[in-house]
């Protein structure tokens, strides 16, 4: 069993990092439940893309269970149009204002739990922390996978998805918490009919955030990645209850393992 040092003095207990990985972020959800099962329960977060969007919402105060059931109903993800291709293939039409309507918070500041949320500044190619300010298009930004999404512009600077970059956002968790669960939802196994523009741009960016991942999981105390995630496609809307299962599952057993 876990228990926290007296010699450490560490700001936070528990930062947990959710990776970015489209609608695989449902499991992040499973996760959650999980650590809440094991009277676990996150301090921080850390979080990127598919995880800023559970992150805001967990943050906010509602449950696993509830945002799943808001992000199927409401279907956050299916706000989005096709675009004559100038600067994205796809608009992110409804997005921010569905997402509004979900949270409480309107800014950081507001919300239960602590949340970073990454986005990349397109012009001066810098990796940008969100922890204050509004907090609905930081979400947004951070979740514009780029060539599908098109950027989104906060104070005249257009911002993108933070997995560009780095996908597991763990550095900002690191001296200031006594453990560090992170939850990676990108795995990649092997894909084939590539037949198209969005599956191969969707490939293309997992190819490329994929080797971020590799290199930081070990700055956590716990490591969670479900298994089985590579047979749902990133924008895939159909599979979010089993999604769910798979993170939920995955995190038992390793919980357990941990004897946590």
């Amino acid at each position: 069993m876990w228990k926290r040092s007296d010699k450490k003095k560490s700001k936070y207990g528990t930062g947990v990092v959710l990776s970015g990985g489209g609608t695989r972020g449902f499991a992040h959800l499973g996760v959650l439940k999980a650590l809440e099962e094991s009277d676990i329960k996150p301090d921080v977060i850390s979080s990127v893309s598919a995880g800023s969007i559970v992150g805001s919402l967990y943050a906010d105060g509602k449950t696993p269970e509830e945002i799943l059931e808001v992000l199927t109903f409401k279907k956050l993800f299916n706000y989005l149009e096709f675009a004559i291709p100038k600067t994205g293939l796809i608009k992110m039409t409804g997005f921010e204002k569905t997402l509004k309507k979900l949270l409480k918070a309107e800014n950081f500041e507001d919300l239960s739990i602590p949340l970073n949320v990454f986005a990349v500044n397109m012009n001066t190619a810098e990796y940008t922390c969100f922890n204050s300010g509004s907090l609905a298009i930081a979400v947004k930004a951070s979740s514009s996978i780029p060539i599908i999404f098109q950027p989104v512009e906060i104070n005249n600077e257009l911002y993108t998805d933070g997995g560009l970059i780095n996908n597991f956002p763990v550095e900002v968790l690191e001296g200031k918490c006594e453990r560090i669960i992170g939850v990676s939802v990108n795995p990649l196994g092997i894909k084939r009919n590539l037949d198209n523009l969005r599956i191969i741009a969707e490939r293309t960016f997992q190819l490329n955030i994929r080797s971020h991942t590799l290199d930081r999981k070990h700055k956590c105390d716990l490591f969670i990645e479900p298994e089985g995630l590579d047979d749902y496609g990133l924008l895939e809307l159909s599979g979010a209850n089993e999604i769910f299962d798979l993170g939920y599952k995955t995190a038992k057993k390793l919980i357990k393992e941990k004897g946590w």
